[in-house]
């Protein structure tokens, strides 16, 4: 049976590779290979195979496991597992991390079967054609593009989403969370929402004084994985998917697919976690009927309504203190930028354009813009040195070994190299790799 499966496999191989090339219809569709039902005029599933192996390449998977002898097999398996165990311990031996314990398995594999190659234990290995690029690209372009978002502007786009989370009742707090981060995740990626919004999480925590933050930080990351789900961009995982499929699928084509067993695991999961954590959700409830009448018709127990005095005293404190010009401080030009890239970035995704050339173009435009900004509009450091009563000093003169003045050098302007693009997380991109 294996036999005639390899000899089929190579009579189908053979007869895609003799087929005529449209190379007009290949530069026409470019990346993609179109739709899987063609006619029997366009060629039929022949012709579909055909271009799917010309997008591909060496993406399509070929079985050479009866190629390995009974010691190549065990002793990848071995190195396999090691790594493995190291990766759910990355501090067990050395604190090296899962990044670099993952590049060291990769390479220890690729030598490993190139040893195994030489002496006969294994069969050729490509590794330039095994890595699947997309993936890392499409992770490279949403890292860059949400930094790009958080960092670009105090009280920008991603401020002003943080300051929409809070509010006086906790399980309407918890709820905001798991909105946004369900939204979020699909909008962007899941790594990058629960990197960028935890620490956000802890300080609501610890604002309203609560006593445990598990319920709050499991909103953000169960939805974040949930949300992620929902469209091929939501996580690297459903880029690879999409890569490998026999369907050319679009953007929008997997939002649509996803979108019930999303929202679906989404009421699931927020039933459970009000449920569980019901006295942290509900303080002062007496039971689940009693949660429904707080949710549906709005009402209140007396801690509730403790909180929320406590609340609206701590805001109106708050004010009393704050400058007017920051209290008045509204979209600014460069937020509207921001809203406008991010709505222009999505339309591009649903349109069907490639993800991966989107993201990384509009990280792109987004760091052009923010060292524009950087350059023309913020303000420059202050160097000044002040003395003990808070006077200004005048900077000190410096002189050569022949007493004469050494003019002081201009100021270096700071690039993006120095300060976002370190940002990005570079270690996860050799965890992926």
């Amino acid at each position: 049976k294996l036999e005639n499966k390899q000899r089929l496999m190579a009579e189908r191989d053979a007869a895609v590779a003799a087929m005529p090339v449209d190379h007009q219809m290949d530069r026409k569709l470019g990346k993609s290979f179109g739709p899987r039902n063609l006619s029997e005029a366009e060629g039929g599933v022949m012709e579909y195979t055909r271009r799917r192996h010309r997008v591909l390449g060496e993406y399509t998977h070929v079985d050479v496991s009866d190629q390995f002898s009974a010691f190549g097999k065990w002793s990848v398996s071995i190195i396999y597992f090691a790594f493995w165990v190291f990766l759910m311990f990355p501090n067990w031996f050395l604190p090296i991390g899962r990044p670099g314990i993952a590049l060291g398995g990769g390479l220890m594999m690729v030598v490993w079967r190139y040893i195994l190659m030489v002496a006969g234990h294994g069969p050729f290995f490509d590794v330039e054609k095994v890595i699947i690029m997309e993936p890392l690209f499409l992770l490279f372009g949403l890292m860059l593009t949400t930094i790009y978002l958080e960092k670009m502007e105090r009280g920008g786009l991603f401020d002003k989403l943080r300051d929409s989370l809070d509010d006086p009742v906790n399980w309407k707090r918890v709820a905001k969370i798991m909105a946004m981060s369900t939204i979020g995740s699909a909008a962007v990626m899941n790594d990058s929402v629960v990197l960028i919004f935890s620490a956000v999480v802890v300080d609501l925590c610890v604002r309203h004084k609560v006593a445990n933050s598990m319920p709050y930080l499991l909103a953000l990351s169960s939805t974040a994985n949930i949300g992620s789900a929902l469209t091929m961009t939501g996580n690297p995982q459903n880029i690879l998917i999409v890569s490998l499929a026999y369907d050319d699928i679009s953007w929008l084509e997997f939002a649509m697919n996803m979108f019930l067993p999303t929202l679906a695991a989404t009421f699931i999961n927020a039933f459970m976690l009000f449920a569980y954590y019901s006295s942290e959700m509900f303080p002062g409830s007496s039971g689940i009927t009693e949660n429904l009448g707080i949710m549906c018709g709005g009402n209140r127990t007396p801690e509730m309504l403790a909180q929320e005095h406590a609340y609206y005293a701590r805001q109106a404190a708050a004010k009393e203190g704050q400058d007017p010009e920051e209290a008045s401080h509204g979209w600014s030009m460069w937020s509207q930028i921001q809203v406008f890239i991010v709505i222009v970035f999505l339309i591009f995704f649903a349109l069907g354009f490639d993800v991966c050339v989107v993201s990384i173009t509009a990280g792109a435009i987004l760091m052009v813009i923010a060292a524009y900004k950087r350059q023309n509009y913020d303000p420059r450091p202050d160097t000044t040195e002040y003395d003990a009563d808070g006077n200004p000093l005048p900077p000190k003169k410096t002189y050569d070994m022949d007493g004469n003045e050494i003019q002081p050098e201009e100021e270096e302007l700071v690039t993006e190299s120095e300060t976002t693009l370190t940002e990005v997380d570079y270690g996860l991109l050799m965890l992926f790799m």
